[in-house]
């Protein structure tokens, strides 16, 4: 089993969220039973099919600003918020981590942010992993009547947000001023049980993202990314950390992959086709052994946490065959991290 294989309980692609909580909770028990390390929603309100996804989000080319094909029709499929169901899935889980893939910056002010993930780390027996973004989904951003700012000055507010968490979770007069905040005495009483402090993620695939990550966060987390592009992104990575007088093996690297394990080619050939839009290299298919076979790939070039998208994981078996046929193949690689899996501390 991979000691840090993740799964994806929500996601904005429609087909890769679990909609209701019954099934919810059910999956996660399920997933911990199977001895995965963690469960990861992620922080909107609205769904999108796969090609208004890749659109908005750049993910094959340039970002743009196109209507998406949504628009005028039903905008969603139903979505828990994600702090809510996780502080949920805190009492109906007994082990298994709890993550954000990945927060919304510009959706709370930062210090409040603390306080509620202080607050679910202590609730859940130190549990909590937060991944934190800059931003995109302007549509969500309108519907919901959230000012969208440039895409400079939302990660240069993430950075700053990342900032103030770490102090709030660790000064005991914590004080910052910056751009677009600032906090004067903002303790954090009960800090949170993780020490010094729960993990911080950034999710994004930018290149000043990345280096903001590199200076204050724990991990970085992509998007369907190949093998290939997760050791080139490490090598950025690492030089990044240097640069900023941090040893790079602090900072980890996760990968967000689509797995779909079958051993039918034309169900293979289905799921591509539902989900054409995300690139193919961050498509797992196949039987067990590929899919396993394709992950040993990703462990090659450094990657040991996954986060998979497991395509209607509440109405099918793949979660099972996932963990009892595909996961079995691995014993635990080298870390680099702490021995115990918990994040690496800067």
């Amino acid at each position: 089993m991979i000691p840090n294989s993740g799964i994806i309980l929500s996601a904005v692609i429609r087909g890769l969220a679990v909609d209701n909580y019954p099934d919810m909770a059910r999956v996660a028990q399920e997933a911990e039973a199977l001895g995965f390390r963690s469960l990861w929603l992620c922080d909107h309100f609205l769904t999108l099919d796969t090609d208004d996804y890749v659109r908005q989000v750049g993910i094959s080319g340039e970002k743009t600003d196109e209507e998406p094909a949504s628009r005028g029709q039903v905008p969603s499929l139903p979505q828990l918020e994600c702090w809510t169901a996780l502080s949920a899935l805190s009492r109906d889980t007994r082990k298994i981590r709890l993550g954000t893939n990945v927060l919304c910056n510009p959706y709370r002010y930062p210090s409040v942010l603390a306080k509620m993930a202080a607050t679910l780390d202590t609730i859940s027996a130190g549990r909590v992993e937060i991944g934190l973004g800059a931003g995109w989904f302007q549509r969500e951003f309108e519907a919901y009547g959230i000012p969208f700012p440039s895409a400079g000055d939302r990660v240069t507010a993430l950075a700053e947000s990342l900032q103030l968490i770490q102090r709030i979770w660790v000064d005991e007069y914590p004080t910052f001023r910056g751009e677009f905040y600032s906090i004067d005495g903002a303790s954090c009483d009960p800090p949170p049980v993780q020490r010094p402090h729960p993990p911080l993620w950034v999710g994004g695939e930018g290149d000043r993202v990345h280096r903001i990550a590199a200076r204050y966060a724990d991990g970085v987390n992509v998007r369907w990314w190949s093998p290939q592009q997760c050791a080139d992104r490490r090598t950025f990575l690492d030089r990044a950390c240097e640069k900023a007088g941090r040893d790079p093996a602090t900072l980890r690297l996760s990968v967000t992959a689509l797995l779909s394990p079958t051993d039918d080619p034309a169900q293979r050939e289905r799921t591509k086709s539902r989900f054409r839009s995300i690139p193919a290299e961050g498509l797992i298919a196949g039987s067990p052994e590929e899919c396993a076979e394709r992950i040993r790939e990703y462990q090659k070039a450094g990657i040991h946490d996954f986060l998979f998208a497991v395509p209607d994981i509440a109405d099918t078996d793949n979660l099972q065959v996932v963990g009892e046929e595909i996961l079995r193949h691995f014993d635990d690689p080298p870390q680099r991290n702490d021995p115990d899996g918990s994040a690496a501390k800067q």
